[in-house]
Order: structure tokens, then sequence, then C-alpha cells
């Protein structure tokens, strides 16, 4: 690896004046950093930082190849340049001598990373707002983060709670109208992006023998079968990026309205949803499905979940699944009790 594969000017931390530039790979993103680096960074010589390193290692608490990179670097020597491969550490190497050594700068260091920490477990994250203002990759990587969290359904139902309250006239929380605007925004807005509702969408896409049973979106190594029975999660990256723009635009629009103070009727926020999808060029939903394409979407989503779940024990055993074989019971024995 070389320098132009590097970006620079990237700090590990600041307590006053910019302490140290270090490397940042510009696909992985990871951070490299020299003895020298290091050294400045903690105010000790070369000699020290080597020796911390070494015992690092012998007492096994990182990997040598995994936290090692040779790096090619250039340097400027009177008149001519020359071209040099060095050691570099990555960041968990950083880390681990800072909270090893007394000298002033790892204990500013190590009040640093419990700020990092506390503010991690308090508030959900730590923004680098420099980092930020510097990228705007990087910003719209954290936008597009907080779109998908801000469309999940407990953050948009509890939004839109918050905002009838407010401002709705004919709020009333216990009615089926209220509990049921949440599942008809999701329907229009799943049959915007892809023709389908969210019970079709389970039709059509829910198979044992795709991978992940088809779906995209699910929290575990495997999908569980509540997630099998929620269309959203067989949307696929681009269909569910363009959903979290469209729940984003709904939230700021009702957002606005609260904080006017207009009036909202349920009425008015449906008729809001199919504006936005004309806005947005998408087709309307013209009438729902009724309970019975609801009630097939589950009951396909039970059975395929259940034939998932059998495929995977039979390949987790060291089988090639074939369906003809399961059919005629020739991986029964996997399953006797």
């Amino acid at each position: 690896m070389a320098d132009n594969d590097l970006d620079f000017k990237v700090e590990v931390f600041q307590r006053g004046n910019s302490l140290v530039d270090v490397k940042v790979h510009k696909e992985t993103q990871e951070i490299w950093i020299s003895e020298k680096q290091i050294a400045a960074l903690f105010e000790l010589t070369t000699q020290a930082v080597s020796h911390h390193i070494s015992n690092i290692y012998a007492d096994g608490e990182l990997d040598k190849l995994s936290t090692t990179k040779s790096l090619l670097v250039v340097q400027n020597e009177g008149k001519r340049s020359v071209s040099r491969t060095i050691i570099h550490y990555s960041i968990d190497v950083v880390n681990f001598i800072g909270f090893r050594i007394s000298a002033k700068r790892a204990v500013e260091f190590r009040q640093w990373a419990s700020e990092i920490v506390k503010s991690y477990v308090r508030d959900g994250y730590v923004i680098n707002e420099k980092a930020l203002r510097d990228s705007p990759q990087k910003v719209n990587e954290l936008a597009a983060k907080l779109r998908a969290l801000r469309s999940e359904e407990i953050h948009v139902y509890d939004k839109v709670k918050e905002c009838f309250k407010e401002s709705a006239s004919d709020y009333d929380k216990d009615s089926q109208e209220v509990r049921s605007f949440y599942a008809k925004m999701q329907d229009k807005f799943h049959f915007a992006i892809t023709g389908m509702v969210s019970a079709k969408l389970i039709l059509d896409r829910a198979n044992y023998e795709d991978d992940n049973m088809g779906m995209n979106t699910f929290k575990g190594t495997s999908p569980t079968l509540s997630e099998a029975k929620v269309g959203k999660n067989y949307l696929r990256e681009n269909e569910l990026y363009r959903m979290h723009l469209l729940s984003e635009q709904f939230l700021l629009h009702a957002e606005s309205t609260a904080l006017q103070g207009k009036k909202m009727t349920m009425s008015s926020l449906n008729q809001h949803i199919d504006k936005l999808l004309v806005f947005n060029e998408y087709a309307l939903l013209s009438h729902y499905p009724d309970g019975s394409t609801r009630d097939r979407a589950i009951a396909h989503a039970v059975t395929q979940h259940e034939m998932f779940k059998r495929r995977s024990a039979i390949e987790k055993a060291g089988y090639i699944y074939d369906q003809d074989m399961d059919a005629s019971g020739d991986f029964d024995f996997l399953f006797e009790k």
C-alpha cells in the first residue's frame, strides 16, 4: 500500500492545538499510525513506544498480524525525496498504549476516551463534528443511517402520536383509525415503491430456498418468524432507502405542522401522504387489501420459515439440501429425538 491510497489530517484526539495527523485508508477507512506519530501523540520517545508495543504483543492483548501494516512513505531529505517502507499500527494499538502509560498526554487521552464512552452509553451516539464538516460523504452516510432509524415503526409511530397529541383535533389513542394509521401508511409506501402492499410482498418474496428466506433486513444471524411476517423486511436495498426517504419527508411535514400550531386531522394527514407520493411521482394505492390477504401472507410466512429452518438445519449438519430428497424423508433422521 502506498501513500496515494491514503488520506491525511485525521486527529486521534485533541487537547488544545492539533496533535498529530494519521493515515486513513480511502476505501476501508482504517486508521494507521507510525511509532514516531504515537510518540508525538503521547509525548514519549520512540524507544518507549516500541517497548510498550512489544509488551502488548507479548501479553497477547492484540494480534500482531491484524494490527500492523507496512506502508510506503515518501520523505524529503534535503533536495531529494526518499521512499521508505515503515511499519504502521492500527488505532487499537494507540488505545492500548494510552491505557498502559502514566504520561500526562496519556491521562488526557484516557479522560477523552472516557467522555466518548459515557456519551455513547448515555446518548446512544458520538459525533465528530469536525470530521463530518470536512467530509460530505460521511455526512450523507450518517443522514442515511438516521433516516433508517427514524423510519422504523416504533420511531415513526411515536413521533406521529406526539404530533397528533399536539395538533390533531380528532386524535383518540384508542380509536381503530389511529391504530391502523401506520400500517396504512406503510402499505401506501410499499405500493408506491414496489407495486405491492406489505402482505403481497410477503406472498411474493418469502421463499425458504432463498438466502435468508428472501429477507434483506433482520437483526440476528438468521431471520426470526416475527421478522418473516413483516413486509418491509423483504424490501431490497434501493427500495428500503426510498422508503426511508418517504418516511422522513412525512415526519418533517408532521413536525413542521405541529410546530406551527396548525390543527391536523387524521384525514388531513392521510391526504398529505397521497400528496407526498404524487409529488415524488409515485403511484397511489387505490384500495387496501382485505383481511384474507393478510391472513394468507402470515400463513405463507409461517410455512416458509418452518421450511427455511429445516433446510438450514440440514445444511448445518453438512448435507446439501435437496427438495425431493427432503420430501421423500431422507433427512428425517436429523430431526428424530
